[in-house]
């Protein structure tokens, strides 16, 4: 074979491999994509006891200027639904799926995190129903991963949508004024977060 069939042929197998790549990622979004049904959206009583999370905290605080959207989400665990405007720090808002590997790597760091400082700073995780995930998927991963932190569903992935973000993991930094003081797009490595809730919260944590 010439070297300009090898060429050609090279050419023809990495347009290949771009079309393979883009038909998975269609397939991807198309899912992410696809609506909840009633059934879908209902939790299932023993998953609930079973993850055994953090009642949601009250949110009944009015919107301010710089601060997390008016969006209504309902409680994974105990406790009612809680308006995101409503909200006042010190809070991390950690938006996360159960299906999402950065997600699951550093969801144990934000437990061990709350666990030693939620007397501080809370933390409180948005699951974002798009990628796809049910309340029930996440509200095992959450067993599966030993989180107890409270946790909301965001069946239609509005809050994403609202802040202008296209992916997961996010971590909004709420002041206690309700103020959204710093976010950090992607996966939070292991040790970082005392610096930036110092940096974003002007707290000191461990």
């Amino acid at each position: 074979m010439t070297p300009s069939v090898h060429s050609s042929a090279r050419r023809w197998a990495a347009a290949v491999a771009v079309v393979a790549v883009l038909v998975a990622v269609a397939v991807v979004v198309n899912r992410a994509t696809r609506p909840h049904t009633a059934g879908s959206l209902r939790t299932d009583p023993a998953l609930v006891a079973r993850a055994d999370l953090d009642p949601c905290p009250a949110s009944t605080h009015p919107p301010v200027a710089g601060g997390l959207p008016t969006l209504r989400l309902p409680c994974l665990g105990t406790g009612r639904a809680v308006d995101l405007a409503g909200l006042r720090g010190p809070l991390l808002v950690n938006i996360w799926a159960a299906p999402c590997p950065p997600c699951q790597q550093e969801a144990p760091i934000l437990q061990r995190f709350y666990a030693a400082n939620k007397a501080k700073v809370g933390v409180l995780g948005v699951v974002d129903g798009n990628y796809p995930d049910t309340p029930n998927d996440a509200l095992d991963a959450a067993h599966g991963l030993g989180l107890h932190y409270p946790s909301v569903f965001d069946a239609k992935g509005e809050l994403l949508t609202r802040l202008h973000l296209t992916g997961i993991p996010v971590t909004l930094f709420i002041a206690a004024d309700g103020s959204i003081a710093g976010r950090h797009i992607g996966q939070i490595r292991d040790g970082e977060l005392p610096s930036l809730v110092a940096r974003y919260l002007g707290i000191r944590t461990s």
